[in-house]
């Protein structure tokens, strides 16, 4: 079973960022790459994201309409915000805000170029963490997005070069495989130096995970290239698009968000696991559940979702798992097929979607005698940094006992009372009732939501949503 975070996004199908490219035909790929310096000094992910985050911003649009879009852009000099020119487009206010939600006052349009898709704002207030410019890397290289796909404020999110000069309609841009969402246009592409590489500016909607940038290269040119005349002040500009209609694509859809690096506070000197020993390990934990429902005398499955030991009898899961179905008809099996029967069921507060499952021992499968189920650890205080790598142990698709790593794109998201981790770590239907394990192999989180309409773009609950009983 798998919950969709309707409660936070539309459904929305597969998203365009900005235009469709629309010449696969006419696009020449060319394997060309510009390798940066051996020197340079290198960052891990959750480094750069400190160093980055400070310099992203949210661009919020308001049309004739009074209908709202959320897209990307940063700084690159203290008052100068990039983004992409279909961002603001249609725009009868526009407003600049840090991730961290300061509202910068916007005095200006000093240049935009439609076919370059590229705008440059200018702002009243300072910035001094601005991004540099670099070169694009060879394709295989690691990097970095931050944005707000759908209006989630200060996503992070992580992938490959998968083409470093990619020419549509006499546009250079850079392939990536970065999740992407509506929204996250205008924002950085970061190498592993810092510097950026490109800005993030549209999708291939009928594909997964293929994703364009306006390289940096042509980011310079179009700086390089701006003159006074090209200055617009905002009367005239909103004038201009006075009966503009833009399409929605959602906003405060969180009570509040935590960026910080936080993940240390709570170590504890732990030693970091290495992703098979964190399988081994948990795996014998990992059960799967299985709800039934009676039609005229007879048990039908109605689907199945995953859950963990945490006591020798308590299994955690997500409530929607369970929900609104009789104990009888939940059926537990752990990794050597042993069938579990539900004694009772405890649950968190309504929408925080944590429950326990009091479990007995109901029959051996061929063999089974002989296993002993594992016991996870829970740790209610640990909040991941963005970029950590975390992993998700559950059952997706029925492919039973699988475990996925990904990195956390947000450490902690507050929606109406209950707290989340955002990650890229992939679920889907099945996964829900597992659990995010951080570096140490504990559980951190209960996986149990997609959001729809951004790609690869994972939610599961925090422990401390969880009730009192589970400890």
């Amino acid at each position: 079973m798998k919950k969709t975070f309707r409660a936070f996004v539309a459904v929305l199908a597969a998203i365009v960022i900005g235009f469709t490219p629309t010449a696969q035909a006419n696009a020449a790929q060319t394997d060309v790459a510009v390798a940066a310096s051996e020197s340079a000094k290198t960052y891990n992910a959750t480094e750069i994201y400190e160093k980055s985050a400070p310099a992203c911003v949210e661009i919020r649009i308001t049309d004739s309409k009074g209908q709202i879009y959320i897209g990307s852009g940063f700084f690159v000099g203290k008052y100068n915000v990039l983004t992409n020119a279909h961002v603001i487009d249609n725009a009868s206010r526009i407003q600049v805000f840090g991730i961290d939600g300061k509202e910068y006052t916007l005095k200006s349009i000093y240049g935009i170029d439609s076919k370059m898709d590229l705008a440059l704002l200018r702002v009243k207030e300072k910035n001094k963490n601005y991004l540099e410019l670099g070169e694009v890397p060879a394709v295989g290289k690691d990097v970095y997005a931050i944005g707000n796909p759908v209006g989630i404020i200060g996503t992070f999110t992580k992938g490959m070069i998968s083409n470093a000069l990619r020419v549509i309609d006499e546009n250079d841009y850079v392939q990536l495989d970065i999740p992407s969402g509506m929204g996250i246009g205008g924002g950085p592409v970061i190498d592993e130096t810092g510097k950026v590489i490109g800005v993030m500016c549209l999708t291939v909607p009928s594909a997964n995970c293929v994703n364009l940038a306006v390289r940096a290269d042509v980011v310079k040119k179009f700086l390089d290239g701006l003159k006074k005349k090209d200055r617009i002040s905002l009367k005239k500009y909103y004038e201009e698009k006075k009966d503009g209609v833009i399409t929605p694509n959602g906003i405060n859809l969180v009570d509040n968000s935590d960026f910080k690096y936080t993940s240390n506070v709570f170590g504890r000197g732990l030693t970091e696991k290495a992703p098979d020993t964190i399988y081994d390990e948990s795996v014998g934990a990992l059960t799967r559940i299985v709800v039934y429902g009676n039609f005229f005398g007879s048990l039908v499955e109605l689907g199945s979702g995953s859950g963990c030991f945490i006591g020798e009898n308590k299994i955690i899961t997500a409530t929607h798992v369970v929900d609104k179905v009789k104990k009888e008809f939940i059926a537990v099996f752990d990794k050597a097929g042993n069938l579990y029967q539900v004694e009772n069921i405890i649950s968190s507060e309504e929408g925080k979607d944590i429950s326990v499952l009091e479990v007995k021992l109901k029959e051996y499968a061929e063999g089974g005698e002989d296993f002993e189920h594992s016991i996870l650890t829970i740790n209610t205080y640990y909040v991941p940094a963005p970029g950590e790598e975390v992993y998700a142990l559950g059952n997706p698709q029925n492919y039973s006992f699988t475990l996925s790593k990904g990195m956390v794109r947000i450490p902690r998201l507050t929606v109406m009372g209950a707290d989340y981790v955002c990650h890229q770590a992939p679920t889907s239907e099945g996964s829900s009732g597992g659990v995010l394990l951080n570096k140490y192999g504990e559980i951190i989180a209960v996986t149990n939501m997609l959001i729809l309409g951004v790609e690869n773009f994972c939610i599961s609950t925090m422990v401390k949503n969880g009730p009192e009983e589970m400890f």
